[in-house]
């Protein structure tokens, strides 16, 4: 991302006051963050006031420059950016968790990654790939494409299986009208969950997400 300097300090150290947690770390470090959290920890311990200053100066310029571009990617100086596209946010195929981790090869010396442990081999396994919330190595997919299996999911369940979720009842609709009332009036109660509830009744209500 290109971006300005005195915008990209601006936006780092208004990350770091408002957005940085361990799950940032996480975002930011992968499969890496506990060794730099445990940095973060030592540099906020000394004292809270100019943390943000130690633990930056500590990291490699790599990984300061991934730092940095979580904060831009956050950010526009004092204002939140728009969220990424559903289709650049990758998750597991899974259960559609954001908590991803991959393997990739890390100099001893300076942190600086180097590569993916398993070079790209089209989808055919999931070596290397890793989804905290399943607890098990997973294939990675794009927020936008788990959402339309989500879709696909509940305009494929019955009536009574739609009953169950949402606590309409069909027979609660005019007896003219229903059960169209019915399905426009939980279609309604579907799309106005967010992706993380949605996410959570499609996982509660499926078996192996299929």
């Amino acid at each position: 991302m290109k971006y300005q300097a005195e915008n990209a300090v601006s936006s780092f150290f208004y990350y770091m006051w408002n957005a940085w947690s361990k799950e940032e770390c996480k975002v930011v470090f992968g499969d890496m963050y506990r060794h730099f959290w445990d940095k973060w920890s030592v540099s906020a311990d000394n004292a809270i006031f100019g943390a943000a200053e130690r633990f930056f100066a500590g990291l490699s310029e790599n990984y300061q420059k991934l730092l940095v571009e979580r904060a831009v990617t956050l950010y526009d100086g004092r204002a939140f950016r728009k969220e990424p596209d559903d289709s650049d946010i990758l998750v597991c195929k899974e259960c559609g968790s954001r908590q991803l981790e991959i393997q990739v090869w890390i100099n001893a010396n300076t942190d600086e990654r180097i590569s993916y442990v398993y070079e790209d081999n089209d989808g055919h396994w999931c070596d290397g790939k890793w989804c905290e919330e399943c607890v098990d190595q997973t294939f990675f997919c794009t927020k936008a494409e788990f959402t339309q299996k989500m879709q696909s999911w509940w305009e494929s369940c019955g009536l009574e299986s739609k009953e169950q979720i949402t606590g309409l009842k069909v027979c609660d609709c005019p007896p003219a009208e229903s059960p169209q009332t019915f399905v426009d009036a939980a279609g309604r109660w579907w799309n106005s969950r967010d992706y993380e509830y949605k996410r959570e009744i499609y996982n509660k209500h499926t078996s192996n997400n299929e």
